[in-house]
């Protein structure tokens, strides 16, 4: 379905570790602003018009509207020069 770099992985990884919750999975949705940016967080149960998306060990809950944003697409993890730090969908 999608790629993930392995500086998404690597701060995914930290996210999950410095967790308080149990959360195994990991949401990925749209932002619907005018710019469409991944919002993330982290859950512990699938919905069930949810997708589940398993890669490298990491566990992705998509909602199923929202699969074709990352279909095809990759999750990278980029900081930008002022510090702010966030993922984004890459072609």
């Amino acid at each position: 379905m999608f790629r993930v770099t392995n500086a998404a992985k690597t701060e995914l990884q930290n996210r999950l570790n410095s967790s308080d919750k149990n959360s195994l999975m990991i949401r990925l949705q749209m932002r619907k602003s005018c710019f469409l940016k991944v919002k993330l967080t982290l859950e512990d149960l699938i919905q069930p018009n949810d997708t589940e998306v398993i890669l490298d060990g990491l566990h992705f809950i998509i909602d199923q509207g929202e699969c074709h944003y990352f279909n095809h697409k990759t999750l990278d993890f980029l900081p930008d020069t002022t510090g702010y730090k966030q993922f984004e969908v890459l072609n």
